[in-house]
Formats: C-alpha cells, sequence, structure tokens
C-alpha cells in the first residue's frame, strides 16, 4: 500500500510524516477490496503522523511516498484485537484451572482480566516493531500546504 505525506520535521535520522488515511488503499469500494479503512473512521483521525527513518534525506515540508508492506494492516490488526481476546480466554482458563476448592468464576474473572491486560500491553510495547515496515520510496516533490515555504 502507498500513501503520499508531508514532513513536518525532522530529528537525526528519523521524520515525522503527516499522512491522510481517509482514502485507504484504493480498492475499499471495489469487489474484493478489504474495507478496512471504513471501519477505523468514526473512532480515529484523517491525519496520522508517522515515525520513519530518513532514507531519502527528506527535509521539512517536501510530499514524500510512504510505502506499507502488504502484510502489516493484518498483522496490526491481529495483534490489536486478537492477542487481547487470546490473552482473556488463555487467562480464563488458567484461572478457572487454578481454582481448585475456590471461586472458579472469581478465578476465571481475574484470570481473563490479567491475561487481556498483559496482551494488551504486549501488543503496545510490539507496536514500535511496525516502522521497518514502512518507508518513504521517494521524494514527490514540495508540499503546497502548510510546508517550510521553500
Amino acid at each position: 500500500m502507498r500513501a503520499q505525506g508531508v514532513v513536518s520535521r525532522v530529528e537525526g535520522d528519523h521524520v515525522w510524516v503527516e499522512v491522510s488515511v481517509s482514502g485507504g488503499c484504493g480498492r475499499c469500494h471495489e469487489a474484493g477490496g478489504c474495507g478496512g479503512v471504513n471501519i477505523a473512521r468514526p473512532f480515529g483521525k484523517a491525519l496520522r503522523v508517522l515515525r520513519l527513518h530518513n532514507d531519502v534525506d527528506a527535509l521539512p515540508g517536501e510530499r514524500v511516498s510512504v510505502v506499507v508492506d502488504d502484510g502489516l494492516p493484518l498483522r496490526a490488526a491481529l495483534l490489536a484485537y486478537g492477542a487481547p481476546v487470546l490473552g482473556v480466554l488463555a487467562g480464563a482458563a488458567l484461572g478457572t484451572s487454578l481454582a481448585a476448592n475456590g471461586n472458579p468464576d472469581l478465578a476465571a474473572a481475574l484470570g481473563g482480566g490479567a491475561g487481556g491486560v498483559l496482551m494488551y500491553l504486549f501488543g503496545r510495547a510490539r507496536s514500535g516493531a511496525a516502522e521497518g515496515s514502512m518507508k518513504i520510496e521517494r521524494i514527490a516533490g514540495p508540499s503546497s500546504v502548510g510546508g517550510c515555504g521553500r
């Protein structure tokens, strides 16, 4: 997937790129398209800021093309939604099995809550690993919006 963005700032060997996510991949409304952008639209912002490695020596105000690996959206969805659900189920099962003479319902609830929170925190810790799955492919030229006035 490709997205167009504008470099908002440069810090060391990284850039912050403002990318509009309202359009999706271009196949959202076609037959066979995932429609993934439609599910996120009510909850997310239309503009995202990505921190990327500056392989092309981009400067603030320049338009760039950001390439996202094809599998990244699916991996992100599984990490954000699937992992906590599995954590709740595994924690509830473990809590129930450990509650030999106690209250199995309470143990299942506590185990499920702990498993869900742990997997959520694991997902948050792994969210930075996506940086290698996105890169700046080319510089498209200076931005006509906002930029640095060059």
